[in-house]
Parts: structure tokens; sequence; C-alpha cells
């Protein structure tokens, strides 16, 4: 008998071709299957976010456009950070940007990591109020959206960050697209 730990190992959540090989290997060693194909809404969630059903679900990107749009949205994000830490003027607050890793220190309010992950074409936000999410490039908004809600990074930034300073907050990613010259 395989023990369960194993099974685990062997599968990948939501994604029919593992299941099925795991079936198809457990039939073989146990002469019956210990798994069934998942079908309740838990695993569904868990599920990537390109294999979900979405108005705005991911486009492939071409390595070039998404380097071109994640470093327009990063340089965005940095000028308009470091005027925004000008204006407020409190100590503690740091901007800081290495490496495509855009870190926002807030003090005693926390700091937020935003990065580029070019593997998954993605950029990834750390927010000390909402946690990790990780953003695809919507051509239709013209923006970063979370799969799982469809919001926009823009969005998320300007509410989290304007309830912390107390003011109005505008982080400039609306129409990500008229920041880069010449895309195809």
């Amino acid at each position: 008998m395989i023990p369960r730990r194993l099974a685990s190992e062997v599968l990948c959540v939501g994604r029919r071709r593992s299941w099925l090989a795991a079936n198809q290997f457990f039939r073989h060693v146990n002469a019956r299957p210990m798994l069934a194909l998942p079908s309740s809404p838990r695993y569904r969630l868990m599920s990537t976010a390109a294999a979900q059903s979405n108005p705005s679900r991911p486009i492939p990107l071409s390595n070039e456009i998404y380097h071109e749009l994640a470093d327009a949205t990063m340089e965005v994000l940095l000028e308009n950070f470091e005027i925004l830490l000008d204006e407020v003027g409190k100590p503690g607050y740091d901007l800081e940007y290495l490496s495509g890793v855009l870190t926002l220190s807030l003090g005693d309010n926390g700091t937020y990591v935003i990065n580029k992950q070019p593997p998954n074409k993605q950029i990834w936000l750390s927010s000390p109020f909402s946690g990790p999410k990780r953003y695809d490039y919507s051509p239709t908004h013209d923006d970063w959206r979370y799969a799982r809600d469809d919001s926009s990074m823009g969005d998320l930034l300007n509410r989290e960050i304007g309830e912390i300073l107390g003011t109005d907050v505008n982080v400039g990613l609306n129409d990500i697209t008229q920041y880069i010259a010449d895309i195809a």
C-alpha cells in the first residue's frame, strides 16, 4: 500500500492531467484508485489564475512586452511614491528600489513590497493589510489585475496608502501603456 503522504507529493492540485496520472499509478500499484478528481469549490480556488474563468484572464505576453509594462509600472510607482513621501515628510517612511524590488516602508504601519516576477509575467505585491497578491496585466483594463477578484493593483494601493496617510492618493497606475513609447 502506498502512503497518502506520497500521494500528496505526486499530485498537483487543480491539474486534471496529474490527477489522472496519479490514479493510473495507484491502480497499477494497488489495483484500486485512491483519489477522485476534485470537484468541490475548495479545489477550484487552489487552481492557478490561468485556469480560472475570469473576464480579465491574463493573456500571453512576450517577454519584451512584459518587461516594458512591468518596468513602466515600477517607474511610475517609484516616482509617485517619492513625491508622496516628500509631501508627507514623516520620519521613518522610506522608499527603496533595487533589482526590480520596490520597498515602501511606512514606519509602524508596515512595509509594502512590490516586485516583478518575469517567469510568471506578473507583478507581486505584499501588503501589511491585505497580504500577498499576484497581478497579471489586463489589456482590457490597461492595468494589473488580481485574478481572484478582478481588482486593480492601483486601486488597492490608492485605498490602503490613502487610509494610512489620511489623504486621497493616486499612484498613477491607470492606463499604464501611456508610459510606453512603442508597444506592439
